[in-house]
């Protein structure tokens, strides 16, 4: 599967006249939880090859979207994507961070990879990863949709709160898989069980009993409101605008 990515990324650099800078499998791949009917999704950085168009009335297009059957593949331009590493952005934190790369420019990528690592954010990204917890949360609530869309919502529940105690426990970036997070967070044993019934009952297609739900919800609930004090305490970033305005200089020449 890996090379047939690989070949469709080819096509897209041809078709749109392009570079692709950095590809690769975000989502449930990403996060050690596919199963059979997972979508692929594709993320890539490119710049286009006609370098006047930068120079140009007309701004060169910024995204670059194709999606055909199980796959799902959306790239961003250059500058976009240099002004969102700017503001911490955590879709270029976990496109950077996921175990399955398919396409990497070696300079570009050990760049960028180094300035997320050194000046990112963690306060910005663990308000992210909260607001998606709470969010899923609000929703689970709410209301009572399809048992395997509900599962869907568990997982970014559980996923967004394994992240977020990485970064308190760890004051690090932390790992895409679920599963790592299991291993290197540490929580309480009743918790970690639930989890992982939740992420194997997500990669088998199967679905959760509503006792089950229920239970789930009151014990992340008292989890969600004593984390969100820890966040404010998570470092700010560093700026990095200096650095990527010199790689871009660089890549334009």
């Amino acid at each position: 599967m890996k090379d047939i990515l690989i070949s469709r990324l080819r096509y897209l650099e041809k078709k749109e006249d392009m570079t692709i800078l950095m590809a690769a499998v975000t989502g449930s791949h990403s996060f050690g939880l596919s199963s059979v009917r997972s979508d692929y999704d594709v993320r890539f950085i490119y710049v286009h090859n006609d370098k006047r168009s930068y120079l140009s009335l007309s701004q060169p297009v910024e995204v670059i979207h194709l999606k055909e059957g199980l796959f799902d593949m959306e790239g961003w331009d250059l500058f976009k994507s240099s002004r969102l590493t700017l503001k911490s952005n955590p879709g270029l934190f976990e496109l950077f961070q996921s175990p399955i790369k398919l396409i990497t420019h070696p300079d570009y990528y050990r760049k960028v990879n180094g300035l997320i690592a050194a000046c990112y954010s963690k306060k910005a990204l663990g308000h992210h990863y909260y607001r998606m917890m709470n969010d899923n949360l609000q929703q689970l609530k709410k209301s009572r949709g399809s048992e395997r869309k509900e599962l869907k919502i568990w997982v970014q529940v559980y996923r967004s709160y394994l992240i977020l105690e990485y970064f308190i426990q760890r004051g690090s970036l932390p790992p895409l898989s679920v599963w790592e997070l299991l291993d290197l967070v540490s929580i309480e044993q009743e918790l970690k069980t639930r989890m992982t019934r939740i992420f194997k009952a997500k990669q088998m297609g199967e679905w959760l009993s509503n006792n089950e739900r229920e239970k789930n919800l009151s014990i992340i609930e008292g989890k969600s409101l004593s984390i969100k004090n820890e966040i404010t305490r998570l470092p700010n970033g560093k700026n990095m605008e200096t650095e990527l305005n010199q790689l871009i200089w660089t890549i334009l020449k």
